[in-house]
């Protein structure tokens, strides 16, 4: 039942994210403390990565995708995070925080 609850939360987290959008969130800096240098995509389906308003998906990262995050959200439900893309640049976006989790080599 947990389970299902964190899922419908995160969903209707999601919604509300499309519908609100992210423009006004600004990230803010993460103490070194906080963070370690690489996360990780734990989410088995992949992680949508948002637009800095919001209002649209940029791409979808696949499990085990290492991303760097650069800030995170007031309430720390976002992150702002640089991930690598298939061209070989860098793109940067929003993710939900509670599908990374710190990566050590």
């Amino acid at each position: 039942m947990k389970a299902l609850t964190r899922k419908a939360t995160v969903l209707l987290a999601g919604l509300l994210l499309n519908v609100a959008g992210i423009g006004a969130i600004t990230p803010h800096s993460i103490s070194a403390q906080q963070v370690c240098q690489t996360y990780r995509v734990t989410r088995d389906f992949g992680l949508y990565v948002y637009s800095d308003n919001g209002r649209r998906i940029i791409t979808t990262l696949p499990y085990n995708q290492i991303v760097q995050v650069l800030g995170l959200s007031d309430n720390g439900n976002w992150a702002r995070i640089r991930y690598s893309r298939v061209d070989n640049r860098f793109g940067e976006g929003w993710v939900s925080s509670q599908f990374l989790s710190c990566f050590q080599n």
